[in-house]
C-alpha cells in the first residue's frame, strides 16, 4: 500500500527508515503517553524488521525530505473495524501531518470497505482528541482509569482515563 498527500507518503517500512524510525521511537521512551519504554537504539532494527512484516504498522514520510516522520498504525478488529493509532517524531508535531496521514487513511479504508473506525486517547491529551475530532472522528465513550503506560516507584501500574472515538464509513451511516 502506498497513499500519498500533499506533503506525505503513507507506506509500508523499508530497511532504509531505520535510524528515522530509532529517532522517533526513543522519543517516546519516556512519553507521558504511548510509552515505549522498553525500546533502546539497540532494538531498532528488530522493531523495523517486524514492521516490515506487519500489515498494521505504516511508515509516514515526509516528501520533501525523504524522511519518516512517524508512523500509523491500523489494528484489525472484529465487525469489519480497525483501530487507528498515530506517533509522530516530537520535531514535526503541530504542522497537521498527524491529522493529513489519518485522513488520508481514513478514506483509504473506507474505499477498501471498512465498517468503522476508532482511536483512543487520554482526556490530558487535546493535540490527540483534537486531532480525531479534526479528522470527523465522534467522541462515543469515556473509560475511567482503563490503560496503564507507567508504573509507580512500587512498580505498581498507574492507570488513565480514555476517550473513545470513532467514525463509520459514510456509505453505511444511517
Amino acid at each position: 500500500m502506498k497513499i500519498e498527500t500533499n506533503d506525505l507518503i503513507i507506506r509500508s517500512y523499508e530497511l532504509r527508515d531505520e535510524n528515522d524510525l530509532c529517532e522517533y521511537m526513543l522519543q517516546r521512551v519516556n512519553a507521558e503517553f504511548e510509552a515505549y519504554p522498553d525500546f533502546t537504539s539497540d532494538k531498532a532494527k528488530e522493531e523495523l524488521e517486524y514492521r516490515m512484516q506487519s500489515d498494521e504498522f505504516y511508515a509516514i514520510e515526509l516528501k520533501n525530505e525523504h524522511k519518516v516522520i512517524g508512523n500509523i498504525y491500523l489494528g484489525k478488529r472484529d465487525f469489519n473495524t480497525r483501530e487507528l493509532g498515530y506517533v509522530l517524531n516530537e520535531n514535526y508535531q503541530h504542522r497537521g501531518y498527524g491529522s493529513d496521514a489519518s485522513k488520508a487513511m481514513i478514506e483509504y479504508l473506507f474505499n477498501q470497505g471498512v465498517h468503522r473506525i476508532y482511536a483512543e486517547c487520554a482526556p490530558q491529551n487535546p493535540p490527540s482528541w483534537k486531532l480525531m475530532e479534526n479528522v470527523g472522528m465522534k467522541r462515543e465513550a469515556y473509560f475511567r482509569k482503563n490503560v496503564s503506560f507507567h508504573k509507580d516507584q512500587n512498580g505498581n501500574p498507574i492507570y488513565w482515563d480514555t476517550y473513545v472515538y470513532a467514525i463509520l464509513n459514510p456509505e453505511e451511516e444511517v
